[in-house]
């Protein structure tokens, strides 16, 4: 629904008004849709002070082409700001320049012609269309691996609001908030609010149209040459809409309630016990000092998140792979495609009998993001300069994928059966990426291009998206994506392969969650107790059934979830800090306590092992469950433990 709307509406009427030398109320126009990307107040903002926005659907004019994502640049032409003697605030804004087909910001001045507020609905997924597999769900795809797929990815664009007849200046959503169009400064687009400060928060949408030049007319096959009375913008009669509208109500599937996502019904689902009431802690069986290999963590370093500095990984029954950032000095050369080195990875494979290192290498990243992802079969996948690799015992290569880029992400799903792998690519000129750091504050939105990859590493697939979306989370049977609603609400839905939609669970956090899978086939959920804003985390079946559930403080953070490679067991961890550290606070591993990881049975979520280890470190992972579940490996500051894991 939300993408036929976008390709039929945003139709102007403008109400008789004469624009250019034709009245334009005798025929459509299609506008510019786009969204601020920073907050803009009269309050701060400056005379001449840069407004960038960012398109977000294709639009094609006969001197310009704007892809979605690319960039308006707009600038302040005239600010008022509300006071105890002027009481009606003004902001006028003027858009000159755009990125139209090139890198590089061009001429072309635009009106800015209509505002919404921003979408109160905001997809986090990436990957919500379904991978087409034939008729035989995901069998069938599995027979199609090597035949070229399409997949469709949902780019999140934000339809704009339609009312029966749109006209110039039309404001949607800001209550309060005009418009005039080209009555500001220098023939700008004035907006007015009386009694307070205008203001416009990110994301908020813009419709523009061209100051100069022919305007782009709507297609004849839309059937739209204007907009009367009892017509929506898209050109279909008000009845038909609604009717529209209410089959694809019908055919969507209906939403657990937020209370029923916690329901956690015995046999088959368990609480964990907070971490301070564990009483059957495991005793250590072993533990081996790395220090001599270069191991030199920093729990000085202060931090808004957990990083990705160290991990585990079993490469068979008696072979484990420790990598950690021994903070040497990187000589910064340039890595292929990937980018410039900015970091070494040691990894050291370490039989565990004997406690002898069998192979030592080191890796360099162009990044500071996740470099190791387990694979069935005693494997890894590992990010080394401009490539992935897959490891298996004895560290040795069993297969390279090159990049044609710098690495977005990985996600596998939990039985190895597919990869997607996302590669960033720049949209922007050196220039224009300057600017809209300076401007954001952080690292702008890029393209993404995506690759699906089988069992055996050959693409069956690929696709495109945006940086700024989440990356997709993967189970056995389809694509999961996270919808933001309304009060701080989220629903949970998975695309199955074969094309089916269903919803797995609704729920209410008060920060952003987080989602994730892991083997045999569950979801990790994250998530905050909106009264508390302590962490939540829930383990749940692609049905929606809880298998754990647990709660914990402000002083518990760091949750995190990985399962065995026989699909039995899987372990959850939660860090227990001496001070309070809400979603986004800094932190440092200085100020750690305690790490808490509780082994579960996969089949019921029953605990069958506690452990608490001191002075635990900032990586995200850093633990690892033998590929039969029988021994649970732990770094810490000073070692790696080892704890056997009680017979099932």
């Amino acid at each position: 629904m939300k993408k036929r709307i976008l390709a039929l509406t945003a139709v102007f009427v403008f109400g008789g008004q004469a624009f250019r030398a034709e009245p334009v109320a005798k025929q459509g126009i299609t506008p510019i849709q786009a969204e601020l990307i920073a907050d803009l107040n009269a309050r701060v903002v400056k005379v001449g002070a840069t407004v960038f926005a960012r398109v977000t659907a294709d639009w094609r004019g006969r001197d310009c082409s704007l892809d979605n994502g690319a960039i308006l640049e707009g600038h302040v032409v005239s600010v008022v700001p509300h006071s105890q003697t002027v009481k009606t605030s003004e902001l006028d804004l003027a858009f000159t320049r755009a990125q139209c087909g090139e890198p590089k910001l061009g001429k072309f001045e635009l009106l800015l012609a209509a505002v919404a507020a921003p979408p109160a609905h905001n997809d986090l997924g990436i990957l919500s269309d379904p991978m087409p597999g034939g008729g035989g769900g995901i069998s069938g795809l599995k027979a199609m691996q090597f035949s070229p797929i399409n997949m469709q990815v949902d780019t999140e664009i934000n339809a704009f609001p339609v009312s029966p007849l749109m006209k110039m200046g039309e404001v949607i959503g800001i209550r309060g908030l005009k418009l005039g169009v080209g009555t500001g400064a220098e023939s700008s687009t004035a907006l007015t609010l009386m009694g307070h400060d205008v203001s416009l928060d990110k994301r908020t949408t813009l419709l523009l149209i061209p100051a100069q030049g022919t305007f782009p007319r709507v297609a004849a096959s839309a059937g739209v040459s204007s907009v009367a009375p009892g017509q929506t913008a898209a050109g279909h009669s008000s009845a038909s809409a609604s009717a529209t509208g209410r089959e694809e109500a019908e055919s969507a599937p209906s939403e657990p309630s937020v209370e029923d996502m916690d329901v956690c019904a015995p046999p088959e689902c368990n609480v964990a016990l907070p971490s301070a009431n564990a009483i059957d802690l495991g005793r250590t069986a072993a533990t081996l000092s790395i220090r001599q290999l270069g191991f030199a963590p920093r729990p000085q370093r202060v931090q808004d998140t957990f990083d990705d500095d160290d991990e585990l990984a079993w490469l068979g029954p008696r072979q484990l792979l420790v990598a950690f950032n021994p903070h040497i000095l990187v000589v910064r050369h340039w890595l292929g495609q990937a980018g410039w080195a900015v970091r070494i990875i040691r990894a050291a494979l370490v039989d565990t009998e004997t406690h002898s290192v069998i192979r030592s290498v080191d890796w360099e990243l162009p990044d500071s993001g996740k470099y190791l992802w387990p694979l069935p079969g005693g494997r890894v996948l590992a990010h080394v300069g401009s490539e992935l690799r897959v490891y298996g015992a004895g560290l040795k290569i069993e297969k390279r994928i090159a990049l044609g880029g710098p690495l977005a992400f990985v996600r596998i799903t939990p039985d190895g059966s597919y990869t997607a792998i996302g590669i960033r690519h720049e949209r922007h000129s050196p220039e224009l990426h300057a600017e809209l750091v300076e401007s954001l504050g952080a690292e702008p939105e890029e393209n993404v291009s995506i690759l699906v990859l089988n069992r055996d590493f050959a693409t069956i697939t690929t696709s495109s998206a945006r940086s700024r979306l989440m990356p997709p989370t993967l189970l056995n049977e389809g694509q999961v994506r996270m919808l933001a609603q309304r009060n701080m609400s989220y629903r949970i839905a998975m695309r199955a392969w074969d094309g089916r939609l269903s919803t797995i669970a609704s729920l209410r956090s008060s920060c952003e969650p987080e989602l994730s899978s892991i083997a045999p086939d569950l979801l990790f959920l994250v998530s905050c107790d909106r009264q508390t804003e302590g962490r939540q985390y829930r383990i749940l079946r692609p049905d929606g059934r809880l298998t754990l559930k647990g709660d914990s403080t402000l002083n518990e953070c760091g949750n995190a979830a990985e399962g065995s490679a026989n699909g039995e067991e899987f372990v959850v961890k939660s860090v227990q800090s001496s001070l309070p550290v809400p979603p986004g606070a800094l932190f440092s591993a200085a100020d750690f306590a305690s790490e808490t990881l509780g082994v579960y049975r996969a089949s019921d979520g029953k605990r069958l092992l506690a452990v608490r280890v001191s002075s635990p470190t900032s990586s995200r992972d850093g633990y690892a469950l033998a590929p039969d579940g029988s021994q649970l490996a732990v770094l810490t500051r000073d070692q790696v433990a080892f704890y056997a894991v009680p017979v099932k």
